[in-house]
């Protein structure tokens, strides 16, 4: 009797080994193809996030740059996208986004404004002093608030298109400029730079994660989420519809544009689970980019100005939808070291 229930226990085992074998993955089923297919499937609300999640190239390297596209940036107008049809036709249009936020970017880099009632909280400078003056002063204007002072100036990361046109922010109204304490170091020690960006800025308010600047009542909670640079800061704030308070996540940056380096990559995929995480804990239900292209910023700000009394703000998407956007940040930049590691494996 004992033998036969031994042998009725050891069928069970076997079973249910073969039940598992076939219905669950072992470690080395999880490729990189397979994660960047997971990220895809997330890819519906943001498709300007899906190139992250192409595997078929090691990521480019953006500070390796050739002597012909030197030239070329040499020769070209710093505010050549102010000018030019083609240029033209890629232009935003100032416009109010939250009964606290503003939009004042370039077509393809972003600018955020943030009302505090006495004072605007600027979230990036763009690429130079041009820029800064045809997109932020010229739409704060345009927007009723050119007589409100800028207070701070929050530079995201260290590339010139995000704060080239601090130079006349400061000179106009000599806010602080924040900046994550890892990313100034960064910034002092980097010689890269772009023939079409402003100067640096001086080292000024350092931020370290979990930091939160209250600024008129206006709670502003910053996280540094390595990866795209070594001191990317993103930004949680309140925006405010109507009657309807929401809680916003402003990415920081997206792009890999730094070369196969592992390392900083899995970086990347821990900030962007542990933002994942935070977006569930704080119920945020607002996704925003300092690229107008990662995250559909255009089309959701056409919709904002079509929107019907009745209809729901194109922004505010859900908490469900915004752990979408962190789920394909994580799954593909997964899948890209994954696929450098199994490269250099063969």
């Amino acid at each position: 009797m004992v033998n036969i229930k031994k042998s009725i226990w050891q069928l069970a085992i076997m079973l249910l080994a073969v039940w598992m074998s076939n219905n669950t993955y072992s470690a080395d089923a999880y490729t990189a193809q397979y994660y960047a297919d997971k990220g895809l499937k997330s890819a519906k609300h943001f498709p300007g996030l899906a190139s992250l999640c192409d595997i078929s190239q090691e990521p480019r390297n953006m500070f390796v740059i050739s002597e012909n596209r030197r030239e070329r940036s040499k020769r070209s107008n710093g505010d050549s996208e102010v000018k030019g049809n083609a240029k033209v036709r890629r232009q935003i249009p100032p416009q109010q986004v939250f009964d606290n936020l503003y939009y004042v970017g370039a077509g393809n880099v972003a600018s955020w404004a943030i009302d505090t009632g006495e004072s605007i909280v600027l979230v990036d400078a763009l690429n130079n002093n041009q820029q800064a003056q045809h997109y932020i002063l010229n739409g704060l204007s345009a927007l009723g608030l050119g007589d409100k002072p800028i207070s701070h100036l929050i530079i995201s990361h260290g590339h010139g298109d995000h704060y080239g046109g601090f130079g006349l922010i400061k000179s106009v109204y000599s806010p602080r400029i924040v900046m994550s304490e890892i990313e100034w170091h960064v910034l002092e020690n980097d010689a890269f730079a772009s023939y079409r960006w402003g100067a640096k800025p001086e080292k000024n308010l350092l931020i370290e994660d979990g930091d939160v600047l209250n600024v008129n009542g206006t709670e502003l909670a910053f996280y540094v989420t390595p990866g795209h640079t070594p001191g990317t800061l993103t930004i949680v704030l309140p925006v405010i519809d109507g009657d309807e308070r929401h809680r916003a996540v402003l990415w920081g940056g997206t792009g890999l544009n730094y070369g196969p380096d592992v390392a900083r990559i899995k970086s990347y995929t821990n900030s962007a689970n542990a933002m994942k995480a935070l977006v569930k804990e704080q119920n945020i239900d607002v996704f925003l980019s300092n690229h107008p292209g990662r995250g559909g910023t255009r089309d959701k700000l056409k919709a904002l100005t079509d929107r019907k009394d009745n209809q729901a703000h194109p922004f505010i998407q859900g908490e469900d939808v915004v752990v979408e956007a962190f789920e394909l940040l994580e799954n593909c930049t997964r899948a890209q070291w994954m696929q450098i590691e199994e490269n250099r494996a063969q």
